[in-house]
């Protein structure tokens, strides 16, 4: 019996808003840009978000003015919205005057409960600041170094240089001696300072800032902001991202001291893949700080010839090669007003035109380090040389106490980093390959005292491991600490569940994806670190669940606009190809991504027009209605195949299991079918009908060519997978694909997965969605080659090897061990086991579905994730001969649920708290509402 009160689809709390006389809650977290009080704003139409504290919101009404004052006083200047009937409250455009570069918006808002005539209370007071919104608005001179020599040759040196050109996996000696000759002719990093007076009370000071390179700033001698990498990797011919300090509280009335700590970058990369064409020019910094006085005056302190300069005790720095630094070289007291040792300086070089088209405000956090990652071992291998074994594969930063090295001055002691060592601590670096030209190693010059603990500033690194050599004892392991380093977006998503191996899945998967989330959504720290757009789709759906990419993927589609290159298989960078359409059928996936879980329109308005170069150019490659050219796909990337140690027929990673014009036109389906929904949003029926057509005949091209009646299927696991959850298998047959996907699991592959990173998102919710949730849970409990428990007891794995099948145990890989395109399956738990998926009918989670499925073998799974709105809570339990499943709505969206056997299914409900009692094949019971 179906039990469902009517206080589900009702207001929670409902005398609250009926009683006029009763006090209701106001609109709260209110968002800019997706932060609290941002400065800075780059978008002319910037996005407002908040909270609202009702259950059906009906209506609402924004006002924004240039001073507080005015808005309180009812006064509001800029936007008065009016009474504006919409439900929604994320990513609401401005609609008022046009924002000028600098200028200051208070907000507020009111909203309508459903039912009710009057609004509620006004929010608190909401506040941003505009950016520089014209480059003609930057008063800042770009400022480059002289042109300092590089550090001239030491022992210490040369066994860094012959460390990070090392070639043993190809032994290629012409490679390894031009890579030595990049090494040698790349220059110190360089410091740069200002001195400046500030004469009287400030009223507000803000700092504009960047650089084409990595690059640190400081006041007075201190580093503004915790920032690291900055800024983020783009097209840096076409933009680069400028930052805003707020330095008010900062500033004394004296002397003060701006300071540029300047280094390569990807901007200056000179060594890795071979490739002149990666280095843009040398490194440059561009700073503005505007100053207003109380007495109603302003001074703006630029950078501009007059700026002081020096080489840095960073000798070398390469985001690839790693970092040379000599304490000996340190200036005490460089960005203060107190520097010792003035001689060396030399006045900033101007650089003659701008190195990038347009500054753009940062859209995204910066990098930082995020989580402290502590040494487990500290191992042997040979006579000299230690191993600290940080006991997780993960992207960082070392720090480290040289204090406790006990060096003498002038020693040199050598950093090498690794992903796999054998079971005495011998590392391999074979992992990264030898497409990069260089090794990831640090060396550090001791200059006797070692005062301060060290970390590299310019680099980072993939690693499990570190080598140590060049020191005469053993090194204490507390000398040693080190930190996951990624762009600081904000997790939003939580799975845990009864089962350790499937708790342990999920955290390697995050463990993976956090390691390649450098300012990109990269494929494998140690080795290429580049914006692979097929990898970015593969995992997209995961990292939508598990974290706030938004203003990471506003960010990486901005990268599809500036980049040269159509269909590109690598953004941003010049490092890249054209023409993969399997790959850049990222940018529609993405785009699409972004609007389910944002609820965001304009995403996909700003987009569209590149959207439709890429869908023309995929026409243009066509064989008819499929993709057949196999210079136009890669495939099923690294698949799992049949026997460890294998070569693969076609050659490097390409899938053993799937065809890849199968895979290719099976994606270009789904590019029309969601090309055509987007059409639809955006009001170009035509447009539409096209998109919709190509669908139709591309869907069912694919069925006649790859079906195959024998088998009830398209082939392999992947192309099954696909088939289902693209919508191309004819309904009808839906059943028995599913069905061979299960036979497929337990007949071929001992209940293992075959898939790779195309067909890691579609495979368990392919399984699940028709009735075979315990197969799939079950693939995460298989044994043998391919499996879970392969990776992480056979190979002591701890992040997502690329090609885990390749290399027996205890052989060094040759391949990469942090590869997160093999991470799409987390995204079921979020939407299998937990059973959220948001509707696209109302993005966003406005409404959302709730239907998990319940693995006989599984007890129970928690699942959680904030959204715009609020928290999704969903957790299940099984107990006595059934299963309690609790659910929570957020105020203001509803949820359609679904479950077996139920007779009404599909149902919605409000707000608040629910209870429902299963049988034990998931059948509903009853269902009640749970306190509030």
């Amino acid at each position: 019996m179906l039990v469902c009160l009517m206080a589900c689809t009702q207001g929670r709390d409902s005398d609250l808003y009926s009683n006029p006389d009763v006090e209701r809650s106001a609109p709260h977290r209110l968002l800019v840009e997706g932060a609290h009080r941002p400065l800075g704003v780059g978008r002319d139409i910037p996005r407002l978000s908040w909270r609202s504290a009702v259950d059906r919101q009906i209506a609402y009404e924004i006002e924004v003015a240039s001073s507080a004052k005015k808005l309180l006083n009812d006064s509001a200047d800029l936007w008065k919205s009016g009474r504006t009937v919409d439900g929604r409250s994320v990513a609401v455009p401005y609609g008022g005057k046009i924002l000028k570069s600098a200028q200051n918006a208070f907000w507020r808002v009111r909203v309508w409960q459903e039912g009710e005539a009057r609004p509620g209370d006004w929010s608190e007071t909401g506040f941003w600041q505009m950016g520089l919104l014209n480059q003609s608005d930057w008063k800042a001179s770009w400022i480059t170094s002289p042109i300092f020599p590089p550090a001239p040759s030491t022992p210490g040196l040369e066994t860094w240089l012959k460390a990070t050109a090392a070639d043993p996996q190809f032994n290629d000696v012409e490679k390894v001696a031009d890579t030595v000759k990049r090494l040698r002719d790349v220059r110190p990093a360089t410091y740069f300072r200002k001195e400046f007076t500030v004469e009287k009370p400030i009223k507000s000071a803000r700092l504009y800032s960047t650089s084409a390179g990595y690059s640190e700033f400081y006041l007075n001698g201190e580093k503004i902001g915790d920032r690291i990498l900055n800024p983020a990797q783009t097209d840096f011919d076409k933009r680069i991202y400028y930052d805003v300090d707020d330095l008010t509280e900062l500033l004394s009335v004296g002397k003060n001291v701006l300071g540029i700590h300047l280094g390569n970058g990807f901007y200056s990369e000179r060594t890795a893949f071979g490739l002149k064409k990666l280095f843009y020019g040398e490194p440059a910094a561009i700073s503005q700080l505007e100053i207003h006085y109380m007495d109603g005056s302003h001074q703006t302190v630029v950078s501009d010839g007059r700026w002081d300069s020096r080489p840095s005790p960073v000798l070398k720095n390469g985001v690839y090669s790693g970092e040379v630094f000599d304490a000996r070289r340190q200036i005490t007291g460089w960005a203060n007003t107190d520097v010792q040792n003035e001689k060396g300086w030399r006045k900033a070089k101007l650089l003659d035109s701008a190195p990038t088209a347009e500054l753009v405000a940062a859209e995204m956090p910066p990098v930082r380090r995020v989580r402290a990652v502590k040494p487990k071992a500290l191992l042997n291998p040979k006579e000299g040389v230690w191993t600290i074994d940080f006991s997780q594969n993960f992207t960082g930063l070392p720090t480290i106490d040289v204090s406790k090295l006990k060096l003498k001055e002038g020693q040199t002691v050598i950093f090498r980093y690794a992903e796999w060592a054998d079971e005495n601590g011998l590392v391999s670096m074979k992992s990264g390959g030898a497409a990069p030209r260089t090794k990831q190693v640090d060396a550090y010059v001791s200059d006797g005292k070692d005062a301060e603990p060290w970390s590299p500033t310019f680099t980072w690194h993939g690693f499990r491991y570190m080598e140590v050599s060049g020191i005469d004892n053993p090194p204490p392991i507390d000398a040693f600490t080190a930190h996951l380093t990624r762009t600081d977006i904000k997790p939003i998503g939580e799975f845990v569940s009864s089962d350790p191996l499937l708790n342990r899945a999920h955290q390697t998967a995050l463990w993976t994806f956090e390691s390649n989330m450098v300012s990109v959504l990269s494929d494998c720290p140690i080795r290429e670190r580049n914006g692979w757009t097929g990898d970015a789709h593969a995992v997209v759906g995961m990292a939508s669940y598990n974290f706030a990419v938004t203003p990471f993927l506003d960010k990486f589609l901005g990268d599809f606009r500036t980049t040269d290159q159509i269909a590109p298989t690598i953004v941003p960078g010049r490092r890249t190809r054209s023409g993969m359409v399997d790959w850049a059928a990222a940018e529609v996936f993405l785009t699409w991504e972004h609007y389910l879980h944002s609820g965001d329109i304009s995403v996909i308005e700003i987009q569209y027009e590149s959207l439709f170069e890429y869908v023309a150019y995929v026409e243009s490659i066509a064989d008819g209605d499929l993709i057949t050219n196999t210079s136009h796909f890669y495939g099923d990337w690294c698949d799992t195949l049949p026997e460890v140690g294998m070569a693969r027929p076609l050659g490097r990673c390409m899938s053993y299991s799937t065809a890849g014009k199968l895979t290719a036109t099976a994606l270009i389906v789904r590019v029309f079918d969601q090309m055509s929904d987007m059409a639809d949003l955006l009001n170009k029926p035509e447009d539409a009908r096209q998109f919709r057509s190509r669908h139709d005949a591309m869907r069912a091209a694919f069925h006649t060519a790859f079906y195959k009646n024998d088998t009830l299927g398209y082939g392999s696991q992947t192309a099954n997978a696909m088939a289902l959850q693209f919508g191309i298998a004819p309904p009808e047959k839906s059943k028995d694909v599913s069905l061979a996907i299960a036979n497929d699991v337990t007949d071929n592959w001992g209940g293992r997965s075959s898939v790779g990173a195309l067909g890691q998102s579609w495979l368990y919710p392919a399984l699940s969605d028709y009735g075979h949730a315990d197969k799939a849970f079950g693939i995460f409990q298989a044994q043998g080659p391919g499996s879970f428990t392969y990776l992480f007891d056979e190979l002591s794995g701890t992040s997502i090897w690329e090609d885990p099948t390749k290399f027996p145990v205890g052989v060094a890989p040759g391949k990469s061990l942090s590869h997160p395109f093999h991470s799409g399956y987390d995204a079921w738990f979020y939407s299998g086991l937990g059973g959220i998926t948001p509707n696209p009918e109302k993005p966003g989670y406005k409404n959302f579905y709730l239907s998990p499925v319940f693995p006989d073998e599984l007890g129970e799974a928690t699942v959680s994730l904030e959204t715009g709105y609020g928290t999704i809570h969903s957790a299940w339990k099984r107990q006595n001969d059934g299963i309690i499943w609790e659910a929570e709505v957020p105020l203001n969206t509803t949820a359609t649920v679904t479950l077996t056997g139920t007779e009404n299914s599909g149902y919605e409900i409000g707000p608040g708290q629910h209870i429902f009692h299963l049988n034990t094949d998931g059948e509903m019971i009853e269902h009640s509402r749970g306190e509030n």
